[in-house]
Order: structure tokens, then sequence, then C-alpha cells
């Protein structure tokens, strides 16, 4: 989607005082021209995990080491009330010493899974005990300890969820600044068709991915391992 991410690219470099090295990826489209912007090319998808790995890739090529990463979609855009978003969410990671992760706030009239991402109008932080990575903010040192994504997970189900996880057990803690918002459009790339197969085709493959990966690696029980342990019910 050429013209979501010529807008998100251009919304971060106008808004955002940090510096930023932006890597648009473009993971082998087929069907319509890239992103004016797009300065990482993958001649063949290889699926969102293969993309963000492409993207790490480059990253490290630089000669100085970031203080975070941000991952960005484009199926989701910033609402008027969040003008400088990165500098409105890190603000936690001064805030609160054992924070790790962040994530805008998801307006109430987006469809997503996760109801308890959308803002509830604290318009502040609020602690939780999963974020999805819809433009999710994570410390660089800490992603870079646990080997920031799980590559087996190939259709990125089930990363969010491993990632928050490890920060629970390890005593750290995730937030949702509801001091800024997104909008998540569900599906708009299978309604543009843009993805080369349907969601439910998508869903299908990501769920069985997720399931042979991670109960291979925690368990049968993997599950209740990943989405009950070392949680709060004030977090829900």
């Amino acid at each position: 989607m050429p013209e979501n991410s010529d807008k998100l690219y251009e919304y971060l470099l106008s808004n955002v005082k940090y510096p930023l090295d932006i890597f648009l990826v473009d993971n082998g489209s087929d069907l319509i021209a890239p992103s004016r912007y797009t300065n990482v090319f993958i001649k063949k998808n290889i699926q969102t995990t293969g993309g963000w790995l492409r993207a790490f890739e480059e990253a490290d090529k630089k000669p100085y080491k970031y203080f975070a990463y941000m991952f960005l979609f484009t199926s989701f855009q910033f609402t008027p009330q969040s003008k400088d978003p990165v500098s409105s969410m890190i603000e936690i990671f001064e805030r609160e010493k054992d924070a790790v992760g962040v994530i805008p706030s998801i307006s109430e009239d987006s469809e997503i899974y996760w109801d308890h991402l959308k803002n509830r109008g604290t318009n502040d932080f609020r602690r939780t005990w999963l974020i999805d990575n819809i433009a999710s903010i994570w410390k660089a040192d800490w992603l870079d300890s646990i080997g920031r994504v799980n590559k087996d997970l190939i259709y990125a189900y089930g990363i969010d969820v491993e990632m928050c996880y490890w920060a629970r057990k390890q005593n750290k803690s995730v937030w949702i600044d509801e001091k800024i918002e997104v909008k998540k459009i569900t599906d708009i790339g299978y309604k543009m068709n843009r993805m080369n197969m349907s969601a439910s085709d998508r869903g299908q493959l990501g769920w069985a991915n997720t399931v042979e990966v991670l109960s291979h690696k925690y368990g049968p029980n993997w599950y209740d391992e990943l989405y009950n342990k070392y949680i709060d019910d004030s977090w829900r």
C-alpha cells in the first residue's frame, strides 16, 4: 500500500523531533509499484517477520546503537491528537525504569482483536499485560537481549505475545500511551486486493504456525504459560 506508506513516512518526518532512521521495506510486491520512499527491497515475499528481520539487518549496519525500535504497519493512521507520537511515548522510559515497551492507544472505532488496547480516556500512560506491534516502541537494549523477534513465527502471529511474556517474566513493564491514538483499519490490504491471499487464509496459516512453534518451544501448556503467567489483574 504505497499510498499509506508515503503518508506515514512523511508524517513521521514532519512531526517527530527526534532523529529517525526509517527502514521502509517492500516485501516482494508484485501487484503495484512500491512507495517512493522504499529503501529496503526484497525480491520474493518472505512474510511479515522476514521483512522485520531485513530491516534489523539494515539497522545493524549503522555505526551507532539505537535507543529504541519502532514497529510500523501501513494499515493504521495517527489520529489528529497525536502531534509527536514518538516524543510522547518514550516519556515512559524515563518515568518507569522497568518499562521496555509502549504502544499508542487504539481508537474506539477501530476493529482489533485486543480490546484492552483501546483508548479508555485516561490521557496518561496505562500499564497493561500485552501490547500489539501496531506502532509499538521497544527499548533497543532490552529487545536485543531477548533476540528481538522469534524468526520462526513467520507471519508475526504470537510475536507480540511472546515479547510481552518475556517482559513480564523479567519484571519489566509494557504500557499504552492514551495521550496519543491510532486508528486501525482492519484487513485493509485484503480489501484492496494487495495481499495475494484472503484474510481468512492468512489467519489460518498464522495461527497454525503459532501453535506449532510455541508448543514446541514452551510445551503443550504454552497458551496458558504465555497468556496467563506473571500478570496482575489490574493490567487487563
